[in-house]
């Protein structure tokens, strides 16, 4: 019954592919909180208040909605989602329709939380961004390492069950240690890790529009060379786990990455993208901004229009006239995602 929901909801997703309408929204990203407790080199969420994220009430509405149209996969995001005083409650509010809940975090505050996350959360993402604690405070801003490692232990005494795994992103500060980022991963009892790429443009992960920091994080053509042999390094000491799937992506998706910061320096094109993130999901931001994805502008806002009416109107707009492959946002985009008929996301 549940391979014959899934595969009718991919059918439905490549439907929409076609026509540019929502068929389905099996999977919505929901920003549950601007606010967060780490200082990450690679984001600004730390610097927002949370004054305008939704309320509960509002977000009641968004899971009404979200009922309405079949989803059925919603990932806590923010920020830091259990930075949040409710989190739990807006849990429940969307578990209570059926919606099956995922959870990415930073993981400081696991160890206080574990019952209530295993109790809630069908998949946990926490983030791995060093494989030290002097390498951890570098990249993320807090001392985190042990809180992390902590956190993770009493997860899995929790629910051991719990799909448990760690993302870490690459870039200038800690891409030598790619390697050691994988043995701290099983070190720490994290069963699958997968890594990405540092998004820097401005506009992202609350940075102002014009803010260009993030830049720093780029490498130099130098260091790209040295990134690529650390890649190749990993391939052959890691084998085993990439061929797997316990670290991801694989060897190409790694040496992807290594292209990705080359095509930031003119060295080459940038990777090829192929993605549906629009047709398939929505990014819901902490203050109801409503964004074809992560990356691409809000084409509404919750507290003024019906999830379902953007759905219809300014989506099919906006889908209609994106060219992935071309799109200078896509190109760069550090975590394009493709679904097929035989997906098993939701």
């Amino acid at each position: 019954m549940e391979a014959a929901r899934r595969l009718a909801t991919n059918l439905l997703v490549k439907l929409g592919e076609v026509t540019h309408r929502t068929h389905a929204l099996p999977l919505v990203m929901f920003g549950v909180t601007a606010r967060c407790n780490s200082r990450c080199a690679s984001c600004d969420f730390w610097k927002a208040d949370g004054a305008s994220d939704l309320t509960a009430a509002e977000v009641a509405r968004l899971a009404d909605e979200l009922a309405a149209l079949g989803t059925r996969v919603v990932v806590f995001t923010g920020g830091e989602p259990l930075y949040r005083p409710d989190v739990f409650d807006l849990a429940d509010t969307f578990r209570a329709r059926g919606v099956r809940l995922h959870l990415l975090t930073s993981g400081l505050a696991l160890e206080r939380f574990a019952r209530d996350v295993a109790a809630r959360f069908v998949d946990v993402t926490v983030s791995l961004d060093g494989p030290s604690p002097e390498l951890y405070r570098r990249v993320r801003g807090v001392d985190g390492f042990a809180a992390l490692a902590r956190g993770v232990k009493a997860l899995r005494a929790a629910a051991p069950q719990i799909a448990l795994g760690a993302r870490s992103t690459l870039h200038r500060l800690n891409f030598r240690h790619l390697g050691e980022i994988i043995d701290a991963a099983g070190a720490i009892g994290i069963p699958r890790l997968s890594f990405l790429a540092a998004e820097v443009g401005p506009g992202s992960f609350n940075r102002q529009a014009g803010d260009v920091s993030a830049g720093s994080l780029l490498l130099t053509e130098v260091e790209v060379r040295e990134f690529e042999t650390v890649v190749e390094s990993a391939v052959a000491i890691h084998a085993a786990a990439l061929s797997d799937g316990r670290v991801s992506p694989g060897p190409d998706g790694l040496r992807r990455l290594v292209r990705y910061y080359g095509a930031h320096l003119g060295l080459n094109p940038f990777p090829p993208v192929a993605c549906n993130a629009p047709w398939m999901s929505v990014y819901v931001a902490a203050d109801g901004a409503v964004h074809p994805c992560f990356f691409h502008p809000a084409v509404g806002n919750l507290r003024r229009d019906r999830l379902r009416d953007l759905l219809a109107g300014a989506m099919p707009s906006f889908r209609r006239g994106l060219d992935v492959a071309r799109d200078a946002t896509c190109q760069r985009c550090v975590c394009n995602i493709k679904t097929g008929l035989a997906t098993r996301l939701w």
